[in-house]
């Protein structure tokens, strides 16, 4: 059995710590600001992959018009619907923020119910589960 030399430890300890250290970073993964989106249809143009798995996208909306956030999950080529604020309508022009875990092998996109102004609408990754 050969003993490393140290630097060839600190090396490894270094790498392992920028992993660590980048997994708790938070991400930003999709934006839109000022947008008009077309009821349930995909607002980002491609489904939304995470780095690190598993993990938190937070989600922060606020539409123009009032109606129903939806997560479409797929995962091995299936996709849901997972209606946020409990189904409820959210608000017309008030701010909410949701936490969805996402797991390895899912994507992740958002759908409005309605045509509407995305004022803002930020999905950030958040690392390891916080």
């Amino acid at each position: 059995m050969r003993i490393k030399p140290i630097d060839e430890l600190k090396s490894a300890f270094a790498e392992a710590l920028r992993a660590e250290v980048g997994r708790m970073a938070a991400e930003l993964k999709g934006s839109v600001f000022n947008v008009s989106v077309t009821a349930n249809t995909n607002i980002f143009a491609s489904d939304l992959k995470p780095t690190y798995t598993p993990c938190i996208f937070r989600i922060y909306a606020c539409f123009n018009a009032s109606g129903i956030l939806t997560v479409r999950r797929t995962r091995a080529g299936v996709t849901v619907s997972e209606n946020l604020n409990g189904g409820s309508t959210l608000a017309a022009n008030a701010a909410y923020i949701f936490d969805v875990p996402v797991d390895e092998g899912e994507l992740i996109n958002i759908q409005y119910s309605v045509d509407a102004v995305a004022l803002k609408l930020s999905v950030i990754e958040v690392g390891g589960m916080v």
